[in-house]
């Protein structure tokens, strides 16, 4: 019974059923916005504009983004 054709189309079936609904977990990215989380909150603990700004610099933002220059009003607004 083992080889009749039948038998492995319902083990295939049987096998898709199983995986439906459950999804991958991608943990190299779930590591990295972890660690990009920690380095936002020190970021938003510097204590002067320049260590919050070197601080964002490190987490990939350019010296003339729009981002930049909102992350910055929302620092100095926590003041």
């Amino acid at each position: 019974m083992a080889d009749d054709p039948k038998s492995s189309d319902i083990q295939d079936v049987m096998r898709e059923e199983k995986r439906r609904g459950k999804r991958r977990v991608d943990t190299k990215a779930i590591q990295l916005t972890q660690e990009r989380l920690k380095l936002l909150r020190e970021a938003l603990n510097s204590e002067t504009e320049r260590e919050f700004v070197e601080a964002i610099r490190e987490l990939g933002f350019a010296d003339d983004s729009e981002e930049l220059s909102e992350a910055l009003k929302i620092w100095r607004a926590s003041f």
